[in-house]
């Protein structure tokens, strides 16, 4: 019931076309007047992008995947959303950008954005081979771990200084069905599911 209602003070938001916007950005985000609580993306390019809403203790409120075929214009009204501090939180296929919102007197007052390159390693499966490839242009360190289906800890370990990483699990060595794979690095984690049949 209550995400529910988290959910419905959404539900005032609308998605409109719109024409190209002079921007070397994928998107960029205005408070659409000064007397409002909306907020207007500009989304420059054709595009998949996720949209995920966080209240003040990282608790996602709300969450939209939506693609666009060109330039276009979302728009959210937070009027239902009590004065506070939020976290949008927008991603493209290779960028992160987190904007604050401060929610207060009848006004959203947006942040500059904090731009990070998304995290995606690459697993892959070849007869009882699986291959872990991780990418970290900074060499944050990057923390492996993988599980088996009872949440039971196979494998953990921390490589620092690295830009590339390359490492090879054999599942023919487990009795386990299915593997996850979480990797950690620079505030962000990867979760995946391998089948080890």
């Amino acid at each position: 019931m209550k995400n529910f209602l988290k959910i419905s003070l959404i539900a005032a938001m609308f998605f409109s076309a719109s024409g190209a916007y002079a921007n070397d950005d994928v998107f960029s985000l205005k408070v659409k007047s000064e007397k409002e609580k909306n907020i207007r993306f500009f989304i420059n390019e054709a595009n998949d992008i996720n949209f995920s809403l966080y209240g003040d203790g990282e608790e996602k409120l709300f969450e939209e995947n939506i693609h666009t075929n060109g330039a276009s214009t979302k728009t959210y009204n937070l009027e239902a959303f009590p004065d506070g501090n939020y976290t949008l939180k927008v991603e493209t296929g290779s960028k992160l950008a987190e904007y604050d919102i401060v929610i207060a007197n009848g006004l959203a007052l947006v942040s500059a954005p904090t731009i990070t390159e998304v995290f995606k390693p690459v697993i892959t499966k070849d007869n009882q081979v699986i291959t872990l490839n991780v990418e970290s242009k900074d060499k944050n360190p990057i923390k492996v771990q993988v599980f088996n289906e009872f949440n039971e800890e196979l494998y953990s370990e921390t490589f620092t200084d690295k830009a590339k990483l390359t490492k090879k699990f054999y599942a023919g060595q487990t009795d386990s069905k299915v593997l996850t794979f979480i990797v950690k690095s620079n505030k962000q984690t990867f979760i995946k599911n391998v089948d080890a049949n």
